[in-house]
């Protein structure tokens, strides 16, 4: 029998598959590693930016005036207390003080930052910065910006009255904005929660498009990010970006730095050449690990329709969710009256859209904030059937609505065998043991 590891933490995952499948591909990405000099490159960027006016010299320009810090929350991994002791050191050249300056975390409609998670975040180089989570549900802290594809987007007004806003984050595939990272932050990181909700039913693609990885001019929900990033920049105020791309240790191998739109495309043309994977073929399993993207519910399952198009139409997707925070807020019901042989035939018969719609009435906990993952969840049944093997959301929820939940990854290896046929027929095999990280490159759309 053919053995599989992949990463679990600090740990690894080993995975037994049967002597009937055939493993065709694992689909690393090729990472290069940070290196110990890191901090150096990280520091040269601020001062060289690759377009735009240098960290320091914006800020010499903006003594007395607000400045506004816009990272990461506490689904990203990152060394962020290190970045962020770099980033200060110019603020201290500058003779900024700190209370000058505000943080504000873009959570988007994640949970909000608890004080040990800012804490964390932050370190002890920021310690003493004032900071708070987007506040997505206050429509009086938003400003807006403008409509752009049907979406009326407001931003945290803090974001429209600074004088400079510092942008620092990873950039990532991202299921819905092709990547992670750039105007993203802002929005939907910084956006109100209608600007939110309108902006992720525009990411799900009713055609069934896979759209991670795919750049701004193929990309609706990128496009209106984008665009609106602009707009608010053209209210006033300076914005500088860093950017990086993490390796396998959660460090910056990858850096620049500058004006947010051409900074963010570097970065991301990086990211597609590291994490985009040429498929070998469409699989019958597709084994998907979450990691690194493996901190909660939410974040372990984007692996799903991250890499789902590596399986061919009906073929099983066993998700792999070490789900560290377990559901981390998410409102998931703890009985359901469905099993997942019903759930599949129903968004066969109805459609995604049509059962998102009548799930989301019969229960009314699922109408808000998790109505977005409810329709994701479907559009990925519709196509595929999944099992997902966590052990900290079985110890958690018991059982998860519409698909079956396992806490031993052999078990499900087991049920996966049996619906596609038993032991005596050959299966095609592909694993992404960083799912959270990776994507088969799509296709190229023929031109019209």
């Amino acid at each position: 029998m053919t053995q599989l590891s992949v990463p679990w933490g600090r740990d690894n995952l080993s995975i037994e598959l049967p002597s009937n499948w055939t493993l065709l591909q694992v689909a690393q990405p090729a990472l290069r590693s940070a290196g110990k000099d890191w901090p150096e490159r990280v520091a040269m960027v601020l001062g060289q930016p690759s377009s735009g006016l240098s960290l320091p010299k914006l800020l010499a320009a903006r003594r007395g005036g607000r400045i506004v810090l816009v990272l990461e929350d506490a689904t990203r991994h990152s060394p962020l207390p290190q970045i962020l002791d770099l980033v200060l050191r110019e603020f201290r050249f500058a003779r900024i003080p700190l209370d000058q300056v505000e943080v504000l975390f873009a959570t988007g409609m994640h949970p909000p930052m608890s004080a040990e998670q800012a804490a964390v975040k932050l370190g002890q180089v920021g310690a003493a910065l004032k900071w708070r989570s987007n506040p997505w549900q206050d429509r009086r802290r938003y400003v807006r910006v403008g409509q752009f594809a049907g979406v009326d987007v407001r931003v945290e007004r803090a974001l429209v009255e600074a004088d400079l806003r510092v942008v620092i984050s990873s950039v990532s595939p991202h299921l819905q904005a092709g990547f992670g990272g750039g105007y993203k932050m802002f929005v939907p990181g910084c956006s109100f929660l209608e600007t939110i909700r309108c902006l992720h039913r525009l990411g799900i693609d009713r055609a069934a498009r896979q759209l991670v990885g795919l750049n701004e001019d193929r990309n609706p929900m990128r496009t209106v990010i984008d665009r609106a990033g602009a707009a608010l920049d053209a209210m006033g105020g300076k914005t500088f970006a860093l950017q990086y791309l993490l390796d396998g240790d959660d460090l910056p191998a990858y850096v620049a730095a500058g004006e947010v739109l051409p900074t963010y495309r570097m970065v991301a043309k990086q990211c597609a050449v590291a994490s985009g994977i040429v498929p070998t073929g469409p699989a019958d399993v597709l084994i998907t690990n979450a990691h690194p993207r493996d901190y909660d519910l939410w974040q372990c399952f984007k692996s799903i329709p991250n890499t789902r198009w590596a399986a061919r139409p009906n073929g099983v997707i066993i998700c792999l969710a070490r789900c560290e925070a377990g559901l981390h807020g998410m409102n998931v019901p703890r009985r359901w009256p469905l099993g997942p042989t019903t759930m599949r035939r129903l968004v066969r018969l109805l459609g995604p859209e049509a059962l998102a719609g009548l799930v989301t009435r019969l229960v009314p906990r699922l109408a808000g904030d998790a109505a977005f993952f409810v329709r994701m969840a479907l559009q990925a049944l519709h196509r595929n059937r999944i099992l997902m093997v966590s052990p900290r959301l079985v110890e958690e929820i018991g059982r998860f609505p519409g698909l079956p939940l396992f806490a031993d990854v052999q078990q499900a290896v087991e049920h996966a065998d049996r619906l596609l046929g038993g032991p005596e027929k050959p299966q095609r095999v592909v694993a992404y043991p960083a799912g959270g990280a990776t994507f088969p490159i799509p296709p190229a759309e023929p031109v019209r």
